[in-house]
Parts: C-alpha cells; structure tokens; sequence
C-alpha cells in the first residue's frame, strides 16, 4: 500500500483527494502513521486521545499532498478536511468536491479544516454547491464543534470562506 500522504491533492478532474482518519460519529482521535501505513489512536502526554465532547460530525482527515508550511504560519501538517457524509473506515480514500473552509487559529498556527462533500452520489447526506448553500445549523455545528471539541487547543475561528476560498487554499499548500 502507498504512503497516504504522496497521493495527489488534485485530480485531473478537477476534485480533490480525503484520506479519511476519523470516522463521523466517533470519538476516538486517529492520526495516520506513516511508517506503518496504519491509523493508531493518537496520543497526548502518553495517554490515548477520545474526544470528552460531541463525536466527530463528519469524517476528518487530510489532503494528501499538501503541507501547510509553518514558515508561511501553518501547523505543519496536510491541510485538514471535513467530508460530510455518513461515516466511511479510517483509511478510506474518497474523491471530494469542497464545498468550503473553516479557517481557524490553534496555538497562533493556521490550522485551517476544508469543508467537502463527496462525488459519489450515493454517499452524500446533504446537498450543497458552496458553504453558504449549506443550512445555517449545520455550518454553526461545524464551527462549534471545531472551537470546543478540544479545549486544550483554544481553536479561534478567523472565518468561513467559499468554495473558491478552499480550492485557493488547497492549491496554496500542495506540495
């Protein structure tokens, strides 16, 4: 199997690639590890990660090859991404079409989480072309849950942006 991380971000079809790490509707916080090609709970000071909160709304994971570069004030990472759909196993690679993105501050770093749903038909929840189509509940649990989930982050939320503010975003740090 091939690292995750190395797999485009764009497709010649013009979406994007999700590596799928946390199901929706759990609680356990996942983290791809590239040296084994698996997805271990991660964890924090020696102890496992579970979510004291709400569970996942909605499948999290990366874009693979992207990198939000911390010289350019990311948190080092492949840029996060929310897939709106029923819940889909860790390691699931789906082709999305964003939506949106979530910019958030965590720690004074951007920490930014991309909003998309997927292109299989079958596999959506809801329809939108663009953030704003989505109903006003549904974008405020996102933003909720993203500033709360974890209180030791302090997540601060800059703005929700549209669907061409996420695909900018995703062409800025692809690597």
């Amino acid at each position: 199997m091939p690292n995750l991380e190395h797999l485009p971000a764009l497709l010649p079809n013009g979406h994007v690639q999700a590596v799928i790490e946390i199901p929706a509707g759990t609680s356990d916080k996942r983290q791809y590890d590239i040296a084994t090609n698996t997805f271990p709970v991660d964890l924090r000071n020696g102890i496992p990660r579970r979510i004291k909160f709400l569970p996942y709304p909605a499948n999290y994971g990366f874009i693979p090859g992207t990198r939000m570069d911390k010289a350019q004030g990311g948190d080092g990472d492949a840029l996060d991404i929310f897939v709106l759909c029923a819940g889909v196993a860790s390691g699931t690679v789906l082709e999305v079409e964003p939506i949106g993105i979530i910019e958030l501050l965590d720690a004074g770093e951007r920490d930014d989480k991309v909003i998309a749903l997927p292109v299989d038909p079958a596999l959506r929840t809801v329809e939108a072309s663009d953030i704003l189509g989505l109903p006003q509940a549904a974008r405020d649990i996102l933003v909720a849950w993203l500033l709360n989930y974890d209180p030791e982050d302090g997540a601060k939320l800059v703005g929700v942006r549209d669907k061409a503010e996420a695909m900018a975003a995703i062409r800025k740090w692809v690597e």
